[in-house]
């Protein structure tokens, strides 16, 4: 009891003067969780190489035995890691979004918390640990990629390409050497001197380029790529019956709505005459596809698509 006082009257603002048990004294229980947020840590900070069952049951104070209570493996243990850094990605991108627009929004946000967790990317890129969050985050880019109309073999094959594009990028995390590179302006300047000193004669493409390349922009490049691969789905040839089921854009609408016109138009549309001297109207002799009844063509030789709403309209001229 003494002992205990005088340790009490040694210790800075104590108010008691026979203490009780300090919370140091009781070790936090050991869970799942623990394991896992303590082996996300230090995959973080040291890498996955780093991350060894003994070196975690140093860290939180347990034999190594202890461990395989919570997981059977370190490879289970890497996957409640990956999967648990996933439940961070918001995979509600929006339904009312095109589906270009939702899968930007998806894969911005997967690269975003790739990058929080340093280390997480380069696991993931080996081991796909099918997990609850795992299977959450497919579904949200498989879905607005089905609305794009391509068949089913080439849907899997633009998520693969998306998916491991974000990857790949995060991989290449903020914290790398090249990005430090181009992040700190005096070595950038630097580095674009080197590439505008080169030997012209030698590095034509590098002395003009290189400074353009190795620039600090990271958010245009992960853009800039991103839509290149869209459009490129975008451009694939649809089967009929497979055309997006979203129109992506206004204009978009527009053009698609132009083209129709002047496809019906081209055969079966009004072959009445236009101009200042004609009938005040006359109608078409056609359905525009959609429509539920013929078109009005006033003497201007203009008609409105009804079903396109702010779409504007489009020039009707007589059929030859």
């Amino acid at each position: 009891m003494a002992n205990r006082q005088r340790e009490a009257g040694s210790g800075p603002h104590t108010l008691w003067f026979s203490p009780p048990d300090g919370d140091d004294r009781h070790p936090r229980a050991l869970t799942r969780e623990r394991v896992v947020a303590e082996a996300l840590t230090i995959i973080g900070a040291d890498g996955v190489d780093a991350m060894s069952m003994r070196v975690l049951a140093a860290r939180l104070g347990v034999v190594p035995g202890a461990l395989y209570r919570h997981v059977r493996s370190k490879e289970q243990l890497c996957d409640l890691v990956v999967d648990g850094v996933l439940a961070e990605v918001d995979c509600q991108p929006g339904r009312s979004l095109a589906w270009t627009e939702q899968v930007k929004v998806l894969a911005g946000r997967l690269r975003t918390v790739l990058e929080n967790h340093p280390g997480i990317a380069g696991l993931l890129k080996t081991r796909d640990p099918l997990g609850p969050h795992c299977l959450a985050l497919a579904e949200a880019f498989l879905a607005p990629l089905q609305q794009a109309g391509l068949p089913e073999r080439q849907t899997a094959l633009a998520f693969s390409l998306i998916y491991d594009y974000t990857l790949g990028f995060a991989l290449s995390d903020r914290t790398a050497v090249n990005e430090q590179r181009v992040q700190d302006t005096t070595t950038r300047r630097q580095l674009h001197a080197f590439f505008r000193s080169l030997p012209a004669g030698r590095f034509p493409a590098l002395t003009a380029l290189g400074e353009h390349v190795w620039a600090n922009n990271r958010h245009e490049r992960f853009a800039a790529s991103l839509d290149t691969l869209l459009a490129g789905l975008e451009a694939v040839p649809r089967r009929p019956g497979q055309q997006p089921r979203r129109l992506t854009s206004t204009r978009r609408q527009h053009n698609n709505a132009r083209r129709a016109f002047h496809r019906a138009r081209g055969s079966t549309l009004c072959g009445g005459p236009s101009g200042p001297d004609s009938a005040p109207s006359h109608r078409a002799q056609a359905l525009f596809p959609g429509s539920a009844k013929p078109f009005e063509c006033g003497a201007d030789g203009r008609t409105d698509w009804p079903e396109a709403g702010q779409i504007g309209r489009f020039r009707c001229e007589p059929q030859r």
